[in-house]
């Protein structure tokens, strides 16, 4: 006599099924970004993403001479990962694997200016340096706009956000009443959007429209978002929207 075929209920197989070491090290080559929009898309996917293994394995490949102890509680490395990481955007120190080329007289780790160098010209022997230094105060975020212009954004204590292209800052948008301490990593909007997004610590997260005309930013600011009770101080984008916190 044939064996009756399994019911539907006794072979259906779900995600859960996985186990959260197999799940976490197929994680684990996500970037960044995806593995933040995996840890919001589910709560069983948000265990997966706060894996203690996930984040020592990129601690280890970031920064292979550091230690970071191995904790039962999850938390601890991955704030110790992000701290990190959030500390070298914000220019807080240098990074030991991050070669310094400065080689003028300025002060480097007050972080007053960017500077730029021809890895080509580097190569060939040549260190051939470009300062932008027209921050009054400490660079604390940088990013490039995904746009034709390649264009350099900074923030900076000195309550400005700055626009570089052709070696020189090309607008300076303000509006902030405190530091900005963050700037979005990438532009919001539609392809071709031209929309960037800055926190600062008066706890704004402020618009501003990139295709507006005035070289000095007038009427670049299209919306102030308020809510937040301490500085913002990270941001990200996730489609058209951002999520900061």
């Amino acid at each position: 006599m044939a064996e009756a075929d399994p019911s539907p209920s006794q072979s259906k197989t779900t995600i859960t099924d996985v186990d959260v070491d197999s799940l976490a090290l197929c994680a684990s080559y996500l970037d960044l970004q995806d593995l933040s929009n995996l840890a919001i898309s589910w709560k069983y996917f948000k265990r997966v993403a706060y894996s203690d293994s996930i984040w020592l394995r990129w601690f280890r490949e970031q920064w292979p001479q550091q230690v970071v102890s191995s904790s039962s509680q999850t938390l601890q490395v991955r704030e110790a990962y992000l701290s990190r990481r959030m500390a070298l955007q914000q220019f807080k120190f240098a990074d030991p694997l991050v070669a310094d080329f400065s080689t003028v007289s300025k002060p480097y780790n007050h972080g007053l200016y960017v500077g730029i160098v021809n890895t080509d010209s580097l190569l060939s022997g040549r260190c051939c340096l470009i300062a932008l230094s027209d921050h009054n105060a400490r660079i604390t975020c940088m990013s490039e706009t995904q746009s034709k212009e390649n264009v350099l954004v900074t923030s900076s204590c000195d309550r400005s956000i700055r626009l570089w292209w052709k070696r020189s800052c090309q607008r300076c948008l303000r509006g902030h009443s405190g530091p900005v301490s963050t700037l979005s990593d990438k532009l919001l909007g539609d392809v071709g959007g031209k929309v960037l997004a800055s926190g600062g610590e008066d706890g704004t997260v402020r618009l501003w429209s990139l295709a507006s005309s005035g070289k000095r930013g007038q009427h670049a600011l299209k919306a102030t978002l308020y809510g937040h009770e301490k500085p913002v101080t990270l941001m990200s984008v996730a489609g058209c929207e951002f999520f900061d916190h």
